[in-house]
């Protein structure tokens, strides 16, 4: 009998535990989070000192010969970047040039000789 009393209480306790889970996990609904009050007063800027105006000032360099030597040399900088890329680039984008500065002369198959250049007989 005791047997049948625990199995009971087991089976019954088994099928409230989801519905209380499933209840306590939705105790918000649908409701709002409370807002947050709106602040009242505004954030005032600080002010600066004379002193720290003088202290944060930035020198006038532009007209002195390190700046000048500086600004020719990153325009010298740009300059060969600028060359590099136009250098990468391949002499010609014509596939019938195959690197040669002028097209290959096309020779009669008999006639034909090896080329140095491209390692193609033409």
């Amino acid at each position: 009998m005791q047997n049948i009393k625990l199995g009971f209480f087991i089976s019954l306790a088994g099928m409230l535990v989801p519905f209380l889970a499933k209840g306590q996990s939705t105790t918000m609904g649908d409701r709002a989070p409370s807002t947050v009050a709106e602040q009242s007063h505004s954030v005032h800027k600080q002010r600066m000192t004379r002193k720290q105006c003088l202290l944060f000032k930035k020198p006038n360099v532009k007209h002195t010969a390190q700046y000048e030597f500086y600004k020719r040399i990153e325009k010298v900088a740009k300059e060969k970047q600028r060359m590099l890329r136009k250098l990468a680039k391949p002499q010609y984008s014509d596939f019938t040039y195959f690197g040669h500065k002028n097209p290959p002369k096309k020779h009669l198959p008999y006639d034909m000789r090896y080329c140095k250049e491209c390692g193609i007989r033409h």
